[in-house]
Protein backbone atom coordinates (compact mmCIF):
# COMPACT_ATOMS: atom_id res chain seq x y z
CA UNK A 1 0.00 0.00 0.00
CA UNK A 2 2.81 2.45 1.02
CA UNK A 3 4.56 1.19 -2.22
CA UNK A 4 1.29 2.59 -4.33
CA UNK A 5 0.96 5.47 -2.27
CA UNK A 6 4.57 6.87 -3.07
CA UNK A 7 4.41 5.88 -6.76
CA UNK A 8 1.21 7.89 -7.31
CA UNK A 9 2.64 10.81 -5.21
CA UNK A 10 5.78 10.33 -7.85
CA UNK A 11 3.47 10.51 -11.02
CA UNK A 12 1.57 13.63 -9.49
CA UNK A 13 4.74 15.57 -8.49
CA UNK A 14 5.89 15.04 -12.17
CA UNK A 15 2.72 16.06 -13.57
CA UNK A 16 2.75 19.21 -11.31
CA UNK A 17 6.24 20.02 -12.28
CA UNK A 18 5.74 19.46 -16.05
CA UNK A 19 2.66 21.60 -15.99
CA UNK A 20 4.01 24.22 -14.36
CA UNK A 21 7.31 24.02 -16.82
CA UNK A 22 5.05 24.25 -19.42
CA UNK A 23 3.00 27.24 -17.78
CA UNK A 24 6.24 28.96 -17.47
CA UNK A 25 7.18 28.69 -20.80
CA UNK A 26 3.83 29.48 -21.99
CA UNK A 27 4.26 32.72 -20.06
CA UNK A 28 6.96 34.27 -20.89
CA UNK A 29 6.40 33.27 -25.03
CA UNK A 30 3.02 35.84 -23.62
CA UNK A 31 5.14 38.19 -22.76
CA UNK A 32 5.50 41.54 -24.88
CA UNK A 33 8.89 41.86 -26.59
CA UNK A 34 10.66 45.24 -25.40
CA UNK A 35 11.23 47.82 -27.40
CA UNK A 36 15.40 48.16 -27.93
CA UNK A 37 16.52 51.70 -26.20
CA UNK A 38 19.80 53.51 -26.03
CA UNK A 39 21.25 56.98 -26.98
CA UNK A 40 22.09 57.94 -30.47
CA UNK A 41 25.22 55.74 -32.00
CA UNK A 42 25.44 53.28 -28.87
CA UNK A 43 27.68 50.46 -29.18
CA UNK A 44 27.77 47.94 -26.47
CA UNK A 45 30.52 45.21 -27.26
CA UNK A 46 30.15 41.96 -25.86
CA UNK A 47 33.37 40.17 -25.00
CA UNK A 48 35.21 38.24 -22.28
CA UNK A 49 36.52 40.58 -19.56
CA UNK A 50 40.43 39.22 -20.62
CA UNK A 51 39.72 39.74 -24.52
CA UNK A 52 38.59 43.56 -23.65
CA UNK A 53 41.20 44.11 -21.50
CA UNK A 54 43.66 42.81 -24.01
CA UNK A 55 45.41 43.67 -27.40
CA UNK A 56 41.96 43.11 -29.11
CA UNK A 57 40.34 45.27 -26.81
CA UNK A 58 42.57 48.01 -27.68
CA UNK A 59 41.83 47.77 -31.37
CA UNK A 60 38.24 47.58 -30.72
CA UNK A 61 38.05 50.72 -29.09
CA UNK A 62 40.56 52.66 -31.63
CA UNK A 63 38.31 51.92 -34.22
CA UNK A 64 35.54 51.95 -33.07
CA UNK A 65 35.82 54.30 -30.89
CA UNK A 66 37.90 57.23 -32.87
CA UNK A 67 37.18 60.37 -33.83
CA UNK A 68 33.25 61.16 -35.50
CA UNK A 69 34.86 63.75 -38.73
CA UNK A 70 35.60 66.75 -37.97
CA UNK A 71 34.71 68.33 -34.93
CA UNK A 72 36.48 71.08 -33.39
CA UNK A 73 36.87 68.81 -30.01
CA UNK A 74 37.24 65.33 -30.54
CA UNK A 75 33.95 63.02 -30.33
CA UNK A 76 33.98 59.18 -31.08
CA UNK A 77 32.22 57.75 -33.57
CA UNK A 78 30.47 55.53 -31.04
CA UNK A 79 29.45 55.46 -27.31
CA UNK A 80 31.40 52.10 -26.40
CA UNK A 81 29.70 50.16 -23.82
CA UNK A 82 31.35 46.77 -22.56
CA UNK A 83 29.78 43.70 -20.64
CA UNK A 84 30.59 40.35 -21.00
CA UNK A 85 27.58 37.10 -21.09
CA UNK A 86 27.35 36.96 -17.50
CA UNK A 87 27.40 40.52 -16.97
CA UNK A 88 24.17 40.48 -19.87
CA UNK A 89 22.44 37.42 -17.90
CA UNK A 90 22.86 39.24 -14.38
CA UNK A 91 21.40 42.68 -15.60
CA UNK A 92 18.51 41.34 -17.99
CA UNK A 93 17.95 45.27 -19.25
CA UNK A 94 21.20 45.23 -20.97
CA UNK A 95 19.68 42.88 -23.25
CA UNK A 96 17.19 45.79 -24.20
CA UNK A 97 19.93 48.04 -26.11
CA UNK A 98 19.67 48.64 -29.82
CA UNK A 99 23.09 47.76 -30.77
CA UNK A 100 25.33 45.33 -30.23
CA UNK A 101 29.09 44.21 -31.25
CA UNK A 102 29.87 40.36 -30.06
CA UNK A 103 33.33 39.81 -30.41
CA UNK A 104 35.24 36.47 -29.64
CA UNK A 105 37.90 33.87 -30.79
CA UNK A 106 36.22 30.65 -31.51
CA UNK A 107 39.43 28.49 -31.22
CA UNK A 108 38.83 29.54 -27.29
CA UNK A 109 36.55 26.56 -26.05
CA UNK A 110 36.06 27.94 -22.46
CA UNK A 111 35.51 31.16 -23.33
CA UNK A 112 31.96 31.74 -22.75
CA UNK A 113 31.55 34.46 -25.83
CA UNK A 114 32.53 32.41 -27.94
CA UNK A 115 29.92 29.70 -26.26
CA UNK A 116 27.13 32.39 -27.46
CA UNK A 117 28.56 33.22 -30.30
CA UNK A 118 29.18 29.00 -31.72
CA UNK A 119 25.42 28.83 -29.91
CA UNK A 120 23.90 31.65 -32.15
CA UNK A 121 25.00 31.28 -35.39
CA UNK A 122 24.64 27.16 -35.47
CA UNK A 123 27.53 24.65 -35.79
CA UNK A 124 27.53 24.95 -39.70
CA UNK A 125 28.96 27.86 -39.72
CA UNK A 126 31.39 27.63 -36.48
CA UNK A 127 32.60 24.96 -38.90
CA UNK A 128 32.94 27.13 -41.71
CA UNK A 129 34.65 30.35 -39.49
CA UNK A 130 37.10 27.37 -38.35
CA UNK A 131 37.40 26.54 -41.99
CA UNK A 132 37.51 29.58 -44.09
CA UNK A 133 39.61 32.51 -42.74
CA UNK A 134 37.75 35.52 -44.49
CA UNK A 135 34.13 34.21 -42.51
CA UNK A 136 34.04 36.18 -39.75
CA UNK A 137 30.80 37.94 -39.15
CA UNK A 138 27.25 37.23 -39.48
CA UNK A 139 24.17 39.58 -38.31
CA UNK A 140 21.49 39.11 -35.97
CA UNK A 141 18.22 41.03 -35.43
CA UNK A 142 15.54 41.18 -32.43
CA UNK A 143 17.01 38.41 -30.29
CA UNK A 144 16.05 40.15 -27.40
CA UNK A 145 14.23 43.11 -28.10
CA UNK A 146 12.47 44.64 -31.27
CA UNK A 147 14.83 47.14 -33.43
CA UNK A 148 17.45 45.28 -32.29
CA UNK A 149 21.02 44.85 -34.19
CA UNK A 150 23.56 42.11 -32.94
CA UNK A 151 26.99 41.85 -35.48
CA UNK A 152 28.95 39.14 -34.71
CA UNK A 153 32.54 38.66 -35.08
CA UNK A 154 34.76 35.96 -34.49
CA UNK A 155 37.82 34.12 -35.90
CA UNK A 156 39.58 31.45 -35.76
CA UNK A 157 42.50 32.54 -34.11
CA UNK A 158 43.21 35.39 -31.89
CA UNK A 159 45.72 36.98 -34.50
CA UNK A 160 42.76 35.97 -37.79
CA UNK A 161 40.12 37.99 -34.98
CA UNK A 162 43.05 41.11 -35.38
CA UNK A 163 43.32 40.92 -38.92
CA UNK A 164 39.55 40.51 -39.38
CA UNK A 165 38.18 43.40 -37.26
CA UNK A 166 40.90 45.50 -38.66
CA UNK A 167 39.54 44.28 -42.45
CA UNK A 168 35.86 44.28 -41.37
CA UNK A 169 35.55 47.88 -39.33
CA UNK A 170 33.98 50.04 -42.15
CA UNK A 171 31.55 47.34 -42.97
CA UNK A 172 30.48 46.91 -39.90
CA UNK A 173 30.65 50.45 -38.84
CA UNK A 174 27.95 51.15 -41.71
CA UNK A 175 25.72 48.49 -40.55
CA UNK A 176 25.72 50.01 -36.73
CA UNK A 177 25.11 53.40 -38.61
CA UNK A 178 22.47 52.60 -41.07
CA UNK A 179 20.53 50.58 -37.85
CA UNK A 180 20.60 54.10 -36.28
CA UNK A 181 19.25 55.66 -39.37
CA UNK A 182 15.59 55.57 -38.41
CA UNK A 183 16.15 56.82 -34.97
CA UNK A 184 17.84 59.67 -36.65
CA UNK A 185 15.08 60.30 -39.15
CA UNK A 186 12.28 60.17 -36.35
CA UNK A 187 14.47 62.74 -33.72
CA UNK A 188 15.10 64.89 -37.18
CA UNK A 189 10.89 65.00 -38.42
CA UNK A 190 9.96 64.42 -35.05
CA UNK A 191 7.36 67.25 -35.22
CA UNK A 192 6.99 66.58 -39.66
CA UNK A 193 8.05 68.56 -42.59
CA UNK A 194 7.84 72.02 -43.53
CA UNK A 195 5.86 72.00 -47.00
CA UNK A 196 6.00 75.88 -47.63
CA UNK A 197 9.81 75.38 -47.65
CA UNK A 198 9.78 72.72 -49.22
CA UNK A 199 7.74 73.63 -51.97
CA UNK A 200 10.41 76.81 -52.45
CA UNK A 201 13.26 74.67 -52.52
CA UNK A 202 11.23 72.84 -55.77
CA UNK A 203 10.23 75.75 -57.50
CA UNK A 204 13.25 78.18 -57.24
CA UNK A 205 16.23 75.53 -56.92
CA UNK A 206 14.74 72.54 -58.71
CA UNK A 207 15.45 70.28 -56.16
CA UNK A 208 13.62 68.17 -53.39
CA UNK A 209 15.20 68.74 -50.07
CA UNK A 210 12.93 67.09 -46.82
CA UNK A 211 13.11 70.21 -44.51
CA UNK A 212 12.17 69.49 -40.82
CA UNK A 213 9.27 71.95 -39.25
CA UNK A 214 11.83 73.25 -36.83
CA UNK A 215 13.43 75.65 -39.49
CA UNK A 216 12.28 79.28 -41.17
CA UNK A 217 13.80 81.34 -43.39
CA UNK A 218 16.84 83.44 -42.47
CA UNK A 219 17.67 85.08 -45.59
CA UNK A 220 17.03 84.63 -49.24
CA UNK A 221 17.47 85.67 -52.57
CA UNK A 222 17.06 84.64 -55.72
CA UNK A 223 20.27 82.41 -55.76
CA UNK A 224 20.81 81.62 -51.93
CA UNK A 225 18.14 80.67 -49.10
CA UNK A 226 19.52 80.32 -45.49
CA UNK A 227 17.69 78.34 -43.13
CA UNK A 228 18.16 78.06 -39.72
CA UNK A 229 16.79 76.72 -36.52
CA UNK A 230 17.24 78.08 -33.13
CA UNK A 231 16.77 75.19 -30.41
CA UNK A 232 17.34 75.35 -26.86
CA UNK A 233 21.48 74.25 -27.06
CA UNK A 234 22.20 74.34 -30.60
CA UNK A 235 21.58 76.76 -33.59
CA UNK A 236 21.30 74.66 -36.72
CA UNK A 237 21.82 76.12 -40.12
CA UNK A 238 21.52 74.92 -44.13
CA UNK A 239 22.67 77.08 -46.45
CA UNK A 240 21.41 76.42 -49.91
CA UNK A 241 22.66 78.08 -53.56
CA UNK A 242 23.25 77.69 -56.84
CA UNK A 243 25.62 78.70 -59.86
CA UNK A 244 26.17 77.93 -63.38
CA UNK A 245 28.63 74.75 -63.99
CA UNK A 246 31.71 76.49 -65.84
CA UNK A 247 34.55 73.71 -65.33
CA UNK A 248 35.55 71.01 -63.44
CA UNK A 249 37.96 72.55 -61.50
CA UNK A 250 35.02 74.17 -59.64
CA UNK A 251 35.06 70.94 -57.60
CA UNK A 252 38.65 71.04 -56.15
CA UNK A 253 39.32 71.90 -52.84
CA UNK A 254 40.48 74.90 -53.21
CA UNK A 255 37.54 76.11 -54.79
CA UNK A 256 35.19 74.87 -52.63
CA UNK A 257 36.52 76.71 -50.01
CA UNK A 258 37.11 79.95 -52.33
CA UNK A 259 33.07 79.38 -52.61
CA UNK A 260 32.35 78.78 -48.46
CA UNK A 261 34.09 81.47 -47.81
CA UNK A 262 32.71 83.71 -50.46
CA UNK A 263 29.38 82.89 -49.18
CA UNK A 264 29.93 83.23 -45.67
CA UNK A 265 31.03 86.43 -46.09
CA UNK A 266 27.95 87.66 -48.26
CA UNK A 267 25.29 86.27 -45.79
CA UNK A 268 26.27 84.45 -42.85
CA UNK A 269 27.45 87.31 -40.03
CA UNK A 270 27.11 87.35 -36.32
CA UNK A 271 24.79 90.57 -34.23
CA UNK A 272 28.16 91.81 -34.57
CA UNK A 273 29.27 94.81 -37.23
CA UNK A 274 31.44 93.68 -39.89
CA UNK A 275 31.40 89.71 -38.51
CA UNK A 276 30.98 87.21 -41.42
CA UNK A 277 31.69 83.33 -41.20
CA UNK A 278 34.87 81.66 -43.02
CA UNK A 279 36.74 78.07 -43.13
CA UNK A 280 39.17 77.73 -40.29
CA UNK A 281 41.53 75.30 -42.16
CA UNK A 282 44.49 76.06 -39.62
CA UNK A 283 43.21 74.32 -36.67
CA UNK A 284 42.07 71.51 -38.34
CA UNK A 285 42.12 69.90 -41.82
CA UNK A 286 39.20 70.31 -44.48
CA UNK A 287 38.54 66.27 -45.64
CA UNK A 288 36.89 66.10 -49.08
CA UNK A 289 35.76 62.71 -51.25
CA UNK A 290 33.92 62.36 -54.19
CA UNK A 291 30.52 60.82 -53.48
CA UNK A 292 27.37 60.04 -55.33
CA UNK A 293 24.16 61.93 -54.11
CA UNK A 294 20.78 60.80 -55.65
CA UNK A 295 22.80 59.50 -58.30
CA UNK A 296 24.95 62.85 -58.97
CA UNK A 297 28.42 63.51 -59.17
CA UNK A 298 29.09 65.47 -55.46
CA UNK A 299 32.09 66.52 -53.81
CA UNK A 300 31.51 66.13 -49.67
CA UNK A 301 33.70 68.58 -47.53
CA UNK A 302 33.57 68.69 -44.00
CA UNK A 303 35.82 70.83 -41.46
CA UNK A 304 35.53 73.33 -39.23
CA UNK A 305 34.03 77.24 -39.61
CA UNK A 306 35.04 80.20 -37.45
CA UNK A 307 33.20 83.83 -37.03
CA UNK A 308 35.51 86.48 -37.87
CA UNK A 309 35.24 89.58 -35.85
CA UNK A 310 33.31 87.41 -32.87
CA UNK A 311 33.91 84.06 -30.93
CA UNK A 312 31.83 81.96 -32.68
CA UNK A 313 32.75 78.28 -34.52
CA UNK A 314 31.04 75.08 -34.90
CA UNK A 315 31.39 71.80 -37.80
CA UNK A 316 30.07 71.92 -41.20
CA UNK A 317 29.53 69.55 -43.82
CA UNK A 318 28.98 70.69 -47.32
CA UNK A 319 27.73 69.08 -50.70
CA UNK A 320 28.75 70.43 -53.84
CA UNK A 321 26.64 68.75 -56.15
CA UNK A 322 26.86 69.00 -60.42
CA UNK A 323 22.97 69.31 -62.19
CA UNK A 324 24.30 67.70 -65.42
CA UNK A 325 20.73 68.62 -66.68
CA UNK A 326 20.33 72.31 -65.63
CA UNK A 327 24.53 72.92 -65.79
CA UNK A 328 24.45 74.71 -62.33
CA UNK A 329 26.07 74.01 -59.58
CA UNK A 330 24.21 73.34 -56.20
CA UNK A 331 25.67 73.79 -52.67
CA UNK A 332 24.12 72.25 -49.82
CA UNK A 333 26.03 73.58 -46.81
CA UNK A 334 24.99 72.75 -43.29
CA UNK A 335 26.46 74.34 -40.14
CA UNK A 336 26.07 74.22 -36.23
CA UNK A 337 26.80 76.57 -33.40
CA UNK A 338 26.54 74.69 -30.44
CA UNK A 339 28.91 76.31 -27.64
CA UNK A 340 29.98 73.96 -24.71
CA UNK A 341 28.08 71.05 -26.33
CA UNK A 342 28.71 67.52 -28.35
CA UNK A 343 27.94 68.41 -31.71
CA UNK A 344 28.38 64.88 -33.35
CA UNK A 345 24.36 64.07 -33.29
CA UNK A 346 23.75 67.61 -34.37
CA UNK A 347 25.88 67.15 -37.32
CA UNK A 348 24.19 63.68 -38.06
CA UNK A 349 20.92 65.31 -37.97
CA UNK A 350 21.55 68.03 -40.77
CA UNK A 351 23.09 65.05 -42.72
CA UNK A 352 19.91 63.03 -42.48
CA UNK A 353 18.48 66.23 -43.76
CA UNK A 354 20.88 66.59 -46.64
CA UNK A 355 20.64 63.07 -47.47
CA UNK A 356 16.91 63.80 -48.69
CA UNK A 357 18.01 65.31 -51.94
CA UNK A 358 16.13 64.63 -54.99
CA UNK A 359 17.36 66.40 -58.16
CA UNK A 360 14.32 64.07 -59.98
CA UNK A 361 11.74 65.48 -57.53
CA UNK A 362 12.33 69.17 -58.41
CA UNK A 363 9.59 71.17 -60.72
CA UNK A 364 11.56 73.81 -62.66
Amino acid sequence: MMTYFFRAFSLVLVLVITIVGCTEEARKRMEPTPLAVGSLNQLSVIADEELWNGPIGDSIRYYFGSAFPILPQPEALFDLKHFTPDELIGEPVRKELKAYLVVADLSNDESSTSQMIRKDIGEEKTARAMREEDYSTNVGHDRWAKDQLLVYLFGSSEQNLVDQLIKKFTSIAKVVQNHYEEQIDASVYLGGVNHPIINKIQSQFGFYLKIPSTFDINIEDDSTLWLIYEGDVAVSNILIHKRPYMAQDQFTKANILALQNELGKKYVSSTLENSYMRVNDVDLPVFTQSIQLGDHYTVEARGIWEMVGDFMGGPFITYLILDEQRDEVIILNAFVLAPGERKRNFMLYLEQVLQSFDLKSGVN
